[in-house]
């Protein structure tokens, strides 16, 4: 609920269950915390990068209010760089 995103804990347990299903994301327990998951993205979920960057830069053009603004501006500016650059951060992320 203190996330810039004000999702309630029930919907976001929900979607990530559903990602979690589709083979998106993998949950694993906490090594560090036994009663909390930690969620890391597939290869499937990596995929989806390039589609990601594009609603991204969707809705840097339409809502000037984007809580991602910094980013949709360099998406606007260099969109195949930041793919590259977001590929490179994720291949060392997912599982």
């Amino acid at each position: 609920m203190e996330s810039e995103e004000k999702i309630s804990t029930n919907i976001l347990a929900n979607r990530l269950s559903v990602l979690e299903a589709e083979k998106i994301l993998l949950k694993e327990v906490s090594p560090t915390n036994k009663s909390k998951f930690v969620y890391s993205l597939t290869q499937k979920g990596a995929d989806l990068l390039p589609i990601v960057i594009e609603i991204m830069d969707w809705g840097a053009k339409y809502n000037a209010n984007s809580p991602r603004r910094e980013l949709g501006k360099k998406i606007q500016q260099d969109k195949a760089s930041v793919v590259r650059e977001l590929s490179q951060v994720l291949k060392k992320k997912v599982k």
